[in-house]
C-alpha cells in the first residue's frame, strides 16, 4: 500500500493538471524575464571604473587608423551604443521573441532575442553564457544587431562584447545608393585575451 501512495498521488496531479485549463494561455511582457544587457553593460564599466584599468582604443575606417589611450570617461562614452535600448525594459518586452539553445559540448548556453518590428533599432541580441554548477553562470558574451535610419542615413551597428576583456563596434553608414562607409571601433582594458 505505502509502495502505491506515490503513484496515486502523482497520478491524481497528472489528472487535474491535464483537465485544468490555464489561467493565461499568452504569456504577458510582465512575466518575460530578459537577460538584463544594459544592467551588464553597466556593471562592466563599473569595473572598470573601480579598478582604474589602463583603457586602450583601437580605431579604423576610410583609409585610416589609430590607437590612442583613453580615459574611464571615454571609454563609457564609446560603449554608449550598448546602453540606448534596454530590451528587458516592460515597454519593449512583447515586441521581441526569446529563444535559448544549451550546447554540453563548449559548454555554453545562449539567449537569443529577435523583433520583427521593422521600426525598433535593435534587430537582435545574442548572450552566450558559460553554466557553473557551483557559482553563477557567467557571461561570456553580448552581440546586438542594429539597423536604423538616421536623417538620410541608413545605419548598420554589429556590437561585440567580450566579457570582462573589450568590446567591439562595427558600424556601416550608407548614404542613399552610394558605398557604405565602414569603420571599426575595439576599446581593450584586459590584453591577455
Amino acid at each position: 500500500m505505502r509502495t502505491l501512495a506515490p503513484l496515486v498521488l502523482f497520478m491524481s496531479f497528472v489528472l487535474f493538471g491535464c483537465n485544468s485549463s490555464p489561467k493565461n494561455a499568452g504569456v504577458n511582457a510582465e512575466d518575460k524575464n530578459f537577460f538584463p544587457v544594459t544592467g551588464y553593460i553597466e556593471s562592466q564599466l563599473h569595473g572598470i571604473d573601480s579598478l582604474q584599468l589602463p583603457v586602450t582604443r583601437y580605431y579604423s575606417g576610410e583609409g585610416y587608423g589609430d590607437t590612442t589611450l583613453l580615459s574611464i570617461a571615454e571609454c563609457r562614452a564609446l560603449a554608449a551604443p550598448f546602453l540606448e535600448t534596454d530590451i528587458s525594459d516592460p515597454k519593449w518586452k512583447d515586441k521581441y521573441i526569446e529563444n535559448s539553445f544549451a550546447d554540453q559540448s563548449i559548454p555554453s548556453i545562449s539567449f537569443t532575442y529577435e523583433t520583427r518590428d521593422n521600426k525598433l533599432p535593435v534587430k537582435r541580441v545574442d548572450i552566450v553564457l558559460k553554466p557553473d554548477p557551483v557559482t553563477a553562470d557567467k557571461v561570456k558574451t553580448v552581440y546586438i544587431e542594429k539597423l536604423f535610419q538616421h536623417g538620410d542615413t541608413l545605419i548598420n551597428e554589429k556590437l561585440f562584447w567580450k566579457a570582462d576583456h573589450y568590446y567591439q563596434v562595427i558600424s556601416s553608414k550608407q548614404v542613399g545608393n552610394n558605398q557604405p562607409m565602414l569603420t571599426q571601433l575595439k576599446v581593450v582594458w584586459d590584453p591577455t585575451e
